[in-house]
């Protein structure tokens, strides 16, 4: 298919730090488009040309992102329909898209696209094909179809249009076996693009990797609709390859392991482990990773030290035990403080996230979240309110649970989209800020920010601080 041309451009959607970050704009940060690299892979090793446009920290339009994209002259543009605060603007720079240059075909994937794929073609007529679950091996089977002429209806976990109705084939699409799909295109991004989070050094280039896809439990407020349940794992093989190509090609030095838990079986974290540790010591890379709290013991915390990990976040959620409860998390509050203690006494920085608002929150609940950051010791704390996305067990029925706020751009997390119907709108907004206030006041948590940035750092946190102070502390 090499004709010169470009065959399919993947498209990221441009947004301000603002829009997804709210209040914490200023410590936000642009994340590389990994699943679109994915994409570029499994593309590029079938022999279809592919240019890949994170459109995501350009500062541009909707509508100068679609002369740009429109300008390639490519014969498909594959667009994410992913992160739900962001699928108003996926779909109009498709709308744009197709009315500069109606021949070409549009393709979209994602999460949010995965779990309401008629909702979502119906929202956005300009749609072509809508891939279901995860993209890397039917994407190439798609455009060799559609190259073809051929139909697409003896694919699997597809939607698309024939004439007015839509046509939606049967199954989904999982990735079995995960060790097949080529090594993501690094090249095909500039990381110097993507900012850093307050908790990482400003020195490190750094990337993220998964592991691992599918999670085995079943959080009410996660959408698991396109990696499923079930754990497919990367040998450490191929991980080792990845991680060698990233530091030696690409300057890595730095890596954020997004899974959704390192520890999901004990063998599974010593292999993971061993190989941090052995590159550790031949590069001194360090890495960052999310853990359940209740897999953490004096051992893991030992052995996460001295594989080069530096920080670690608990998804916490709430210190209302009801609350965790209502989320299905099984954990136990009263383990906080130790497993809290545990992993700082490693020597490894700790981030809580939590939420607040979800069904049945009160003001109760809200206390308690406070009084448990008053008795766990950690180093930075990220506070969501509550986001009923599609496709999470919370969503259904979220009518009769609650007060939906806005449309999908309001759910990203830091602004107000649902609002149960246990609190007022006002004691929602009082309680989140008196979290912030009560962490980021403390005054371990001052001396600790001054100690590690030092006098070098203390004009960044000093301008950081004024906002922390005047969003969170002062109103």
């Amino acid at each position: 298919m090499d004709n010169g041309k470009i065959d399919i451009v993947l498209v990221s959607p441009p947004f301000d730090l603002r829009e997804n970050f709210g209040l914490l704009d200023f410590v936000g940060q642009y994340g590389s488009p990994i699943n679109l690299l994915y994409l570029a892979a499994s593309l590029e090793g079938a022999g279809i040309s592919t240019k890949l446009s994170d459109l995501s920290y350009k500062n541009k339009s909707i509508e100068e992102c679609a002369q740009y994209i429109v300008s390639m002259e490519s014969e498909f543009v594959g667009i994410a329909v992913h992160f739900t605060f962001l699928v108003p603007k996926s779909l109009k720079l498709i709308s744009i898209i197709k009315s500069l240059n109606p021949k070409i075909k549009i393709i979209v994937g994602g999460v949010h696209f995965t779990s309401l794929p008629e909702k979502t073609m119906n929202e956005c007529r300009e749609i072509d094909v809508g891939i279901i679950g995860e993209g890397e091996e039917v994407i190439v089977k798609v455009i060799k179809c559609l190259k073809a002429g051929d139909s697409l209806e003896n694919l699997q976990g597809l939607i698309f249009r024939r004439g007015k109705e839509l046509v939606k084939t049967e199954g989904g699409n999982l990735v079995s076996d995960i060790n097949k799909l080529p090594f993501s295109l690094f090249e095909k991004i500039d990381l110097s693009h993507y900012s850093f989070a307050v908790y990482k050094e400003k020195r490190n280039n750094t990337f993220p990797i998964i592991t691992s896809r599918g999670c085995p439990f079943s959080c009410t407020f996660c959408d698991r609709t396109v990696v499923g349940r079930e754990i497919r794992f990367h040998n450490i093989d191929y991980l080792s390859k990845m991680i060698d190509t990233l530091v030696k090609e690409f300057k890595v030095n730095c890596f954020d392991v997004e899974d959704e838990n390192i520890c999901i079986t004990k063998n599974r974290f010593k292999d993971i482990c061993g190989l941090f540790k052995n590159m550790f010591q031949s590069y001194n890379i360090t890495w960052h990773c999310s853990i359940r709290a209740d897999s953490v013991n004096r051992e893991t915390a030992k052995m996460l030290y001295d594989s080069g990990c530096r920080s670690v976040t608990f998804g916490i959620e709430s210190g209302s035990q009801r609350m965790l409860n209502v989320y299905n998390k099984k954990l136990n509050i009263n383990e906080m403080p130790e497993k809290c203690k545990i992993i700082r006494k490693a020597g490894i920085t700790l981030a809580g996230s939590f939420i607040i608002g979800g069904p049945g929150e009160n003001t109760e609940s809200i206390l308690e979240t406070i009084n448990l950051l008053k008795r766990i010791e950690l180093d930075y704390m990220y506070l969501w309110y509550f986001v009923p996305f599609p496709g999470s067990v919370l969503y259904q029925d979220i009518e009769n649970k609650g007060k939906l706020l806005g449309g999908y751009s309001n759910m990203t997390g830091q602004h107000i989209s649902f609002i149960p119907l246990t609190l007022s709108r006002e004691q929602l907004e009082r309680g989140y800020k008196l979290i912030y206030r009560t962490f980021y006041s403390k005054p371990s948590v001052i001396l600790k920010t001054i100690k590690k940035h030092g006098l070098k750092g203390i004009p960044k946190v000093f301008r950081s601080g004024i906002k922390y102070f005047s969003r969170f502390i002062l109103n």
